[in-house]
C-alpha cells in the first residue's frame, strides 16, 4: 500500500507541460512539515506521459546523475517552488482544502533547497469533488 500523506495546506496548481508537445497534467505545491508536495491532480483522460513527475524528472535531466533522489527531487521541488513566486496566470490557489497525496517518491536533499529539507512526489486528491473540477478546468484553460 503506498503511503499517504494528509493536509489542508495552501495548494498552488496550474496546468504543466509534461512531455512536449501536448501532453499536460495539473501540477500541484504545497508544503506539508519541513518538506515540499509536488503532485500532479489526477484529470480523467490525461497523456500516461503526465503520470510520473520522477519520469518527467529524468526525460530533463542528464542521464546517470550522480545522485538521482537528490537530482530529480531539486528539480521538481524548483518546478513546484516556482508556482508559489510566479504565481501562473491561469492556475488556481486553495486555502485549507483537506488533501491527500499518495506519495509515488521522496527525496530528502543533501542541502535544502526552497526553503524545503525535500520534497514528496505523487498524486494529490482532494476531499471536495468541487475543488477537483476546477482542477481539472486547468486543462481546458
Amino acid at each position: 500500500m503506498a503511503r499517504r500523506i494528509t493536509g489542508s495546506d495552501r495548494v498552488i496548481m496550474a496546468r504543466f507541460t509534461a512531455q512536449w508537445p501536448d501532453a499536460r497534467c495539473v501540477l500541484a505545491y504545497a508544503r506539508h512539515e519541513s518538506m515540499a508536495v509536488v503532485a500532479t491532480v489526477p484529470v480523467p483522460g490525461t497523456s500516461p506521459a503526465a503520470a510520473s513527475l520522477w519520469e518527467l524528472a529524468a526525460r530533463n535531466l542528464p542521464s546517470n546523475p550522480s545522485n538521482e533522489a537528490d537530482s530529480y527531487g531539486r528539480w521538481l521541488l524548483g518546478a513546484g517552488w516556482s508556482m508559489s513566486v510566479m504565481p501562473p496566470a491561469v492556475g488556481l490557489v486553495v486555502h485549507g482544502e483537506p488533501w491527500t497525496l499518495d506519495v509515488a517518491r521522496s527525496a530528502v536533499l543533501k542541502e535544502p533547497a526552497y526553503g524545503s529539507d525535500g520534497v514528496h512526489v505523487g498524486r494529490l486528491t482532494f476531499e471536495r469533488a468541487e475543488v477537483m473540477e476546477q482542477a481539472e478546468r486547468l486543462l481546458l484553460g
